[in-house]
């Protein structure tokens, strides 16, 4: 089993003073379904995932209706639904974050994965953020030290 310090992790995050629009930009950069918000001492407090991308950019209530066939579908309605949503700050749209400590065992680290409703963790050493590590980076990380092994 490979040691957690030894997987490539992701320095996939964004500044508590972020706004919205930088977090969705690192988002999309990095690939991944979840990236760090950051205190000034690179502590992790937060987590912005796809899904709090998708519910930035569109009007939460699309959550609770069971069909949209009413609704205004314009380029002109989602700019302006952008341009609202852009300068907020990340703080308003991140989720608790899900962290481990970069010597934990990989057992225990599939469990949070198990436990955590995204695919990415923070992972971190004396609290402070050293990168995100995805589920299929972890596991594709599992596999080769399997294959190595054998």
């Amino acid at each position: 089993m490979p040691k957690l310090r030894d997987i490539p992790l992701a320095d996939a995050a964004v500044a508590r003073s972020g706004t919205f629009s930088d977090a969705a930009r690192a988002l999309l950069d990095h690939g991944l379904p979840g990236i760090a918000v950051l205190d000034e001492e690179r502590r992790p407090i937060g987590v912005f995932t796809d899904d709090d991308l998708l519910r930035g950019l569109f009007p939460r209530y699309l959550g609770e209706l069971r069909h949209t066939a009413f609704l205004e579908d314009t380029p002109a309605a989602l700019e302006a639904r952008l341009e609202s949503v852009a300068a907020e700050p990340v703080t308003e749209h991140m989720q608790d974050v899900v962290c481990v400590d970069v010597a934990t065992a990989p057992i225990h680290v599939a469990e949070k994965f198990l436990h955590t409703e995204w695919g990415a963790v923070a992972v971190v050493e004396q609290g402070r953020f050293l990168g995100m590590l995805d589920q299929l980076a972890f596991c594709r990380a599992v596999m080769a030290g399997r294959a190595d092994a054998g």
